[in-house]
């Protein structure tokens, strides 16, 4: 847990060489682009090696340095070929990388940039922090952090692949686990794992960063509007600060003491578009690392699109088609976003497209009182968790394939179909022979045995009013949007569609048991949404003549739009929770160093448990917080805990039927069972007592 320093300088290595690698590999691929451009794609695809890579060999070798060792050799080979073919191709590899710095001084708004970087490093460490031989995270880390951790020292220290819940010992892990196996990588080569927890991470966030303003300054080509568009994604929040004001000084400065009470996360009120930095990057992993890969997916997928560059297709496929196990949700969103663009590029196409706008935007115009109507309609029958909205969504997909299908007709008539192959049809293939294997082998399991995909209408909304409930949440953003739908040009409108067809299905399917897990889909909705809004905004402010009046104005509305972001950013950075004590450290010290790898420990089922977060060993059952939100079957586990904690020497068999080889006893386990003590000293031998914790050693006889 605390390494060595040889093993956070062999880490280091490790990442800095597939880092590398991956810069070598992407350069001679994107010739025509700048140097900061190439560095950004270099750098994800260095990410992306060191997920697969080893994950690839691990699958023969075991999650092992020689699986590790065999995948730098391929990376190595990758980035040999791409040099050797850029040399024969006169195409320069690192001759243009000092240019990529000068980007910061003929730009000022990707100064920005930066900024976000630094302030969400700082963040990360701050989440993860050892001191005085504890450990303390931040808020919105409280409750995923244990989770994450557990995923990532499991996979080092058992090896075991395809890796298994040390949550749920004996079932397959199929949560999107490369956004926590990067860190495995790390930790393995003996780093500490506050650094391999947060040294990925930290790259992952510059990536997405540069990524999405990247895409932002591609989509609006105004640099304004691009860092407007950028602060609307990464500082959004809605009206939630005026439940802060009036009432006191107390009732505003609780936003810096209190547990998630904030302007962008206030259940009480209904307050549930989170802040993306706080709430989605920082405490949820595999988000982060999705989006590392989606923003600049979208870059090369909207140059494809809409600037003709073909050979973006093929590379949007392949990175498309690592997505799922890196983040499911992600690659969902990106296949919607692909729909919605092969249909209007094939009315493009067609000459279809002034119809096919002139629809959407009477969609977008009727859909509102229409979504308020059906809230109110469904709320009074009971009907907002329903088969029947899975049914009517299903008939809409069909009918969408079915325009699809009337639409590649026509192309093929015209002679179209060729040239829609090689670039749609190209993606699809990339994207499907890469990501199938990964849909089947993990993901449809779970979600097939979970019962994820079900109806429910209106996300979150509650009791709320559907149109209240977006207003308060989104606020000015929401409105800057949905008049930039209304306003803008055709060509304009076309990029934005996938936003509509990502919210239409996202209010009408859930795809896992939470339902505020769809924000997941929703917020890359949102952020083609927030280029609208900026679109819009700057169009507004542009009709003032003076510029300064304009400039004044400008600051005060996007002062007023980031303020609940910079909050609730505020109070991450104060925030501070013990999540482990010294005691829990000793005792993952003497577990790490005297239990087998793959051993059994019987515990209560909190969620911060150092068992399988810090020590990387598997307890019977974890958390339902957890383990029922990834559709797992976990009942019998936690009645078995109970028993076996209660009733011990009733309760032999299910000590053997999970493999139970020691038992702890803290003060957890006597508050949240009536444990019977006599019998476990009994029956096991102690073999760790620090007066709060007793860890037995379970020898069973065979029968």
């Amino acid at each position: 847990m605390e390494g060595s320093l040889e093993g956070a300088l062999a880490a280091i290595l490790l990442f800095g060489a597939f880092q590398i690698c991956g810069v070598a590999a992407a350069f001679p691929l994107l010739p025509q682009e700048s140097a900061g451009v190439r560095l950004l794609f270099g750098s994800v695809a260095g990410s992306l090696m060191l997920q697969w890579f080893p994950a690839l060999f691990a699958f023969g070798f075991g999650f092992s340095p020689a699986a590790h060792l065999l995948a730098l050799l391929l990376a190595l080979g990758c980035a040999g070929a791409s040099l050797y073919g850029s040399r024969a191709k006169n195409f320069p590899a690192f001759s243009s990388l000092p240019k990529a710095l000068g980007a910061f001084g003929r730009q000022k708004f990707l100064l920005l940039v930066p900024l976000f970087c630094g302030f969400f490093i700082f963040l990360v460490f701050h989440s993860f922090r050892f001191e005085n031989n504890r450990i303390y995270c931040c808020q919105s880390t409280y409750g995923d952090m244990s989770m994450h951790l557990s995923f990532i020292t499991s996979l080092a220290r058992q090896q075991v692949f395809p890796p298994e819940y040390s949550l749920l010992p004996g079932v397959r892990l199929s949560y999107p686990f490369l956004s926590d196996s990067i860190s495995s990588s790390l930790y393995l080569l003996g780093a500490p794992l506050r650094l391999s927890y947060a040294l990925p991470m930290c790259a992952a966030g510059a990536q997405v960063f540069f990524g999405a303003y990247l895409f932002f300054r591609r989509m609006l080509g105004s640099p304004a509007q691009t860092a407007t568009a950028f602060l609307l994604f990464f500082c959004n929040g809605g009206l939630g600060v005026f439940y802060f004001l009036g009432g006191g000084k107390e009732n505003f400065t609780r936003i810096f003491t209190a547990f998630y009470e904030t302007p962008t996360n206030y259940v009480a009120e209904n307050i549930r578009w989170v802040n993306v930095i706080a709430d989605m990057m920082l405490p949820q992993r595999a988000t982060l690392f999705g989006w590392a890969i989606l923003f600049p997916t979208l870059y090369l997928l909207y140059r494809g699109v809409f600037e003709g560059e073909k050979r973006f297709f093929l590379y949007g496929g392949v990175l498309a088609g690592a997505l799922p196990m890196v983040h499911t949700h992600s690659f969902l969103a990106l296949a919607l976003v692909c729909g919605g663009w092969l249909v209007l590029d094939l009315c493009k196409r067609l000459r279809l497209l002034d119809r096919a706008v002139l629809l959407g935007k009477g969609a977008v115009v009727a859909g509102v009182p229409v979504m308020c109507l059906l809230k109110d309609l469904l709320r009074t029958r009971g009907l907002e968790d329903s088969p029947w909205l899975l049914v009517f969504i299903s008939l809409v997909v069909l009918l969408c394939l079915v325009l699809l299908g009337f639409l590649l007709a026509f192309a093929w008539r015209q002679g179209m179909l060729w040239e829609i192959a090689r670039t749609w049809g190209i993606l699809a293939l990339a994207a499907c022979l890469l990501a199938l294997p990964q849909l089947f082998v993990w993901t449809f399991r779970q979600a097939g045995a979970g019962q994820f995909v079900r109806g429910h209408f209106g996300w979150v909304t509650g009791e709320d009013n559907y149109l209240w409930f977006y207003l308060k949440n989104l606020g000015l953003a929401g409105v800057l949007a949905f008049c930039g739908l209304i306003t803008c040009q055709k060509d304009r409108f076309a990029r934005y569609v996938p936003a509509l067809v990502i919210w239409l299905i996202a209010e009408f399917v859930e795809f896992q048991p939470n339902d505020y897990d769809n924000n997941k889909l929703l917020y890359v909705g949102y952020a083609l949404l927030c280029c609208c809004g900026a679109e819009f905004f700057w169009d507004m402010l542009c009709k003032i003549r003076r510029r300064g009046a304009r400039n004044v104005l400008a600051g005060g509305l996007t002062a007023f739009l980031i303020l609940p972001a910079v909050l609730t950013l505020g109070r991450e950075a104060v925030s501070e929770y013990e999540i482990y004590g010294d005691g829990a450290l000793s005792l993952c010290a003497y577990v790490e160093e005297n239990l087998p790898p793959d051993a059994v420990v019987l515990t209560d089922t909190r969620h911060n448990n150092e068992i399988c977060a810090l020590a990387g060993r598997n307890v019977v059952c974890g958390s339902p917080s957890y383990l029922f939100y990834h559709g797992l079957p976990y009942y019998g586990r936690e009645f078995a805990v109970r028993e076996m904690y209660e009733k011990p020497a009733e309760s032999l068999n299910f000590y053997s039927s999970t493999h139970v080889s020691y038992v702890l006893y803290s003060d957890f386990e006597s508050s949240s069972y009536q444990v019977d003590a006599q019998a476990l000293d009994r029956l096991f031998t102690r073999v760790y007592d620090d007066g709060v914790r007793i860890l037995y050693k379970v020898e069973l006889e065979e029968a």
